[in-house]
């Protein structure tokens, strides 16, 4: 599916026009501009989905020798919250020198010096988008249809907010206009409350839905809409002015406009500096200066993807090699500029092989093809996704071993390559991949030694490789992977004894080494995983007897020892474990020792009385 309404197609020439129109009439940065500092004061993050996730903060900024401050959060709490601004769009930006800027789904506010004071601004949304009438700003108000019902003069153009539109209907604006800011919030009205097709209406909204009830102000419009809960509606003039400003989405380039992270107080903050000519320059190189032979590329590289795999006999292929916009294909996701960012044909009866073309799709972020009947080799060229985040290939009948070039997938966060036929050692070249928080190649028949170099993947939080044919010793640069939660490694041929350094690995959940050939005793070091709660180390070859320091895994809810060679006894707070062995190992429990009591002599008593 297609993310948004698709852009006009460019070719190279028009493009280049557009870059140099843009470049001769947009404000652009000077090289000689140094950019803003600042200091977080406070700050809100919201997460409503997945492209909201923004802060609104107060900031301390530096400008040269002074500090002044910018309270984005203060300005957006005292004038409406998200009943007037919606949702934050972008986090603070340097959009201009010395200007800082802040989009929101229903305006723009600006933090700027006038007349030698630093002042939080709202921008004049509706002004700058003209009114609703060609690309002008500001052209005018509309005083050919003035009000009669009772209500508050406002401004020099004879226009009024009222609780009642020019027809009588009440819709409550004055009231709303007042709760959420006044003045401060809205502008002057340009309009008063009417129909957009009621005779001498002049501002109109493109494509708006008509029977509306709408007020214009300099800074917001006004929707009466019967029936709701809450009836008085704003429009989303913010993301309209981000839109005019960066034509053909190319705000998405910045990653300002992008998912953030929280901000923390006292955090010290340099906001993203951002122009109109950077974005098409950088939308210009992505597409390589010529959108519909990108397209093309694209297009010929999912053909192949179709041919190889038999795709007349998929569940689902609903356009596939037709003329609609890529799009539309069946499991295609493409992005504003068309670009192919996630392939899902997972579980759609695919059988063949994956052919190398698959590594032309250079932007993708997403590919799922889990649950199908693939077969063959994971082609090298699946290295040449820079853009990946999320692989699935498990559940097929790849086989070969996993190619080196996997190593150079520099975005790569989760990998499932579980339940094929993969042959073969890990490759080292894996402990390149960064980013990676999940890693499962289970049920496989790999070989060969775990690489020490995945102990450099310290972001990793679900590692597994049970149940292929891994042999020699656990690597101790495992105990590197501090955020760790899930190590499984069962089922192989490890052998060796447990590396001590995994008691480093705080975060660890569950750590499953059971049935393969380890040796030597338990680390006491493994009573440091606080946050244990599943110990599976049964069915190997340990001998001696178990430390004490095992009774402090207090998290543990599943404990498994049984198939080994201890000796003594066993600490007794296993024994209170949910679920345990601790009978099939036939050791007694360790006996918990009194603490000695003082004697009862004349000595203690004349120290209990001093």
């Amino acid at each position: 599916m297609t993310r948004s309404l698709r852009p006009l197609r460019l070719g190279g020439l028009l493009f280049a026009v557009l870059l140099a129109t843009v470049a001769f009439a947009a404000p652009t940065l000077g090289d000689s501009h140094t950019g803003l500092s600042a200091v977080v004061v406070r700050s809100v993050y919201a997460e409503p989905d997945d492209h909201l996730a923004h802060n609104i903060p107060d900031l301390r900024v530096t400008v040269g020798d002074e500090d002044v401050d910018c309270n984005f959060l203060s300005h957006y709490q005292s004038t409406g919250d998200v009943t007037r601004w919606g949702f934050a769009t972008s986090e603070v930006i340097e959009e201009l020198p010395g200007r800082l800027t802040q989009y929101y789904q229903r305006g723009v506010v600006d933090c700027q010096q006038r007349d030698g004071l630093w002042r939080m601004e709202r921008r004049l949304a509706w002004d700058f988008l003209g009114g609703g009438e060609s690309y002008a700003p500001d052209l005018g108000v509309e005083s050919s249809l003035l009000s009669e019902q009772p209500g508050r003069p406002m401004g020099p153009w004879g226009h009024r907010i009222s609780n009642f539109a020019v027809d009588g209907t009440h819709t409550g604006f004055l009231d709303f206009y007042t709760a959420l800011g006044g003045l401060q919030a809205f502008g002057l009205p340009k309009s008063d409350a009417r129909l957009d097709d009621h005779p001498g209406a002049v501002l109109a909204i493109e494509g708006a839905d008509p029977g509306i009830i709408r007020q214009y102000f300099q800074a917001a419009v006004f929707e009466y809409r019967p029936g709701r809960l809450q009836p008085v509606q704003l429009r989303f003039l913010g993301d309209a002015v981000r839109d005019r400003i960066y034509p053909y989405s190319s705000y998405r380039v910045f990653a300002s406009f992008q998912a953030a992270e929280p901000l923390s107080d006292d955090e010290t903050y340099a906001p993203e500096r951002v122009s109109t000519w950077d974005a098409l320059v950088m939308l210009y190189g992505a597409t390589n200066g010529d959108h519909d032979a990108y397209v093309a590329r694209q297009r010929d590289a999912l053909v192949a993807l179709y041919h190889a795999t038999n795709g007349a006999d998929w569940n689902k292929n609903d356009h596939w090699l037709s003329d609609a916009p890529l799009g539309e294909w069946y499991g295609v996701t493409t992005d504003v500029h068309d670009r192919v960012v996630e392939l899902n044909l997972s579980q759609n009866q695919l059988s063949g092989t994956l052919p190398p073309e698959i590594g032309r799709l250079a932007d993708l972020t997403n590919l799922d093809v889990y649950g199908n009947q693939l077969h063959g080799e994971i082609p090298p060229e699946i290295g040449n996704l820079d853009n990946l985040t999320h692989l699935a290939l498990w559940a097929n009948q790849f086989r070969g071993s996993i190619p080196a070039e996997m190593g150079d997938m520099a975005s790569l966060e989760w990998a499932a390559l579980g339940i094929n036929e993969l042959t073969g050692p890990i490759p080292p070249e894996l402990g390149k991949l960064s980013n990676a928080t999940h890693l499962d190649f289970t049920l496989n028949q790999l070989s060969g030694e775990i690489p020490s170099e995945l102990g450099n993947l310290t972001n990793l939080v679900w590692l597994a490789f049970w149940s292929n044919e891994l042999s020699g010793p656990i690597p101790p640069e495992l105990g590197n992977l501090t955020n760790l939660e899930r190590l499984d490694l069962d089922t192989n041929r490890l052998s060796g004894p447990i590396p001590p350094e995994l008691g480093n690995l705080g975060n660890l959940q569950r750590l499953y080494l059971h049935a393969n050939r380890l040796t030597g005793e338990i680390p006491p070091e493994l009573g440091s995983l606080g946050n244990l709660q599943i110990l599976a180390l049964n069915n190997n070859t340990l001998t001696g007897e178990l430390p004490p320091e095992m009774g402090n895994l207090g998290s543990l809810r599943f404990v498994a020892l049984a198939g080994n060679a201890f000796t003594g006894c066993a600490p007794a707070a296993l024994a209170a474990v949910p679920s345990n062995d601790l009978d099939d190992l036939g050791l007694p429990l360790c006996e918990v020792e009194e603490p000695e009591e003082m004697e009862d002599t004349e000595e203690s008593e004349d120290t209990t009385e001093a």
